[in-house]
């Protein structure tokens, strides 16, 4: 999957690259990132690309902003990407690769990487159950008859609880071990 491919997805409604990076951090922070150097570049693409226009447009907060909206024949392409079907590939965790190396410092750096490791993910955690108590509280559908213009947003936050619930008891796991084999070593 490529950034292009959730821009085209984003750009049903006009939407400027500012509207964009807010949603990656509210909706998509907890399966993908982008930042605005990112963001922009592809954007432009886009249009070159014909796939998306942009216009100026007056902002009650400053200068004009450029927004952007999906042309037909990215409403096309957006299509064929979700009809070609699900893409499965691996993710890069870089924590976990932090963690294959962890033998390589003390037993206390070890045990406080994966705590740090731990008040991440659930902070994380606590994030996705607030948007998930409020959508609750706010539409009386929620989670299992939404409409599909919302059901399948639903499902992506519904992985991303249990997900994220699995890697917090995860690093519960990990750091009982750390803790039992601390106490096992001989004192010097």
């Amino acid at each position: 999957m490529s950034l292009r491919h959730i821009l085209l997805g984003l750009l049903d409604e006009p939407k400027s690259g500012y509207d964009i990076k807010q949603l990656f951090n509210k909706i998509f922070r907890h399966f993908w990132s982008a930042e605005l150097s990112q963001i922009y570049p592809a954007l432009s693409q886009l249009e070159r690309d014909g796939l998306s226009r942009s216009h100026n447009e007056a902002s009650a907060k400053g200068p004009a902003r450029r927004v952007y909206k999906r042309t037909a024949q990215g409403t096309r392409t957006h299509k064929a990407w979700l009809r070609a079907g699900p893409e499965v590939g691996k993710d890069r965790v870089s924590y976990l690769t932090q963690v294959f190396f962890l033998d390589a410092v003390p037993a206390a750096e070890r045990l406080a990487f994966l705590t740090d490791l731990r008040q991440h993910f659930a902070d994380e955690l606590e994030e996705l159950r607030e948007v998930d108590r409020n959508w609750a509280a706010e539409d009386q559908r929620y989670p299992d008859q939404l409409p599909d213009e919302s059901l399948y947003k639903q499902f992506t936050l519904r992985l991303g609880l249990k997900k994220i619930a699995a890697t917090v008891a995860w690093c519960d796991e990990c750091i009982e071990v750390i803790k039992a084999s601390i106490k096992k070593r001989p004192k010097v």
